[in-house]
């Protein structure tokens, strides 16, 4: 036979190639995947730290208008509400000690150191 017959090669690796670019895909898809994770961190964060913010400035405006409601709820807000406003929305009365009803406490029984039972139930009336 002659020599100068050529072998029955592939010219390109085929094979190789395929390989090659399989593994080129699985690396850039790996790396795209990982740049899009760090990506939704990131996003993720500035949307805990922006919902931190408005839930920082919320309590903030709440202790403002707790603060607010006990200033003008006080007894002499009130006072001075009803002098300015002849008809005021209440009127402020003094309390007289014939309406007063004062509960002196009980004596202590001689037997002080015996148990007994405590309850919160009121009794019937």
């Amino acid at each position: 036979m002659s020599s100068n017959r050529r072998r029955n090669a592939n010219l390109l690796p085929v094979a190789r190639i395929l390989v090659i670019g399989a593994i080129i895909l699985i690396f850039g898809g790996g790396a795209l995947y990982y740049v899009n994770a760090k990506n939704e961190v990131h996003r993720y964060g500035q949307r805990v730290k922006a919902l931190e913010h408005e839930i920082q400035s919320a309590l903030i405006r709440d202790e403002v208008v707790m603060s607010r409601i006990a200033k003008l709820s006080s007894y002499e807000a009130l006072r001075k509400r009803q002098q300015h406003e002849k008809e005021a929305f209440a009127q402020l009365v003094p309390v007289n000690d014939s309406v007063l009803v004062r509960i002196q406490e009980r004596a202590v029984p001689v037997n002080a150191s015996e148990v007994r039972t405590v309850s919160n139930l009121q009794p019937a009336r």
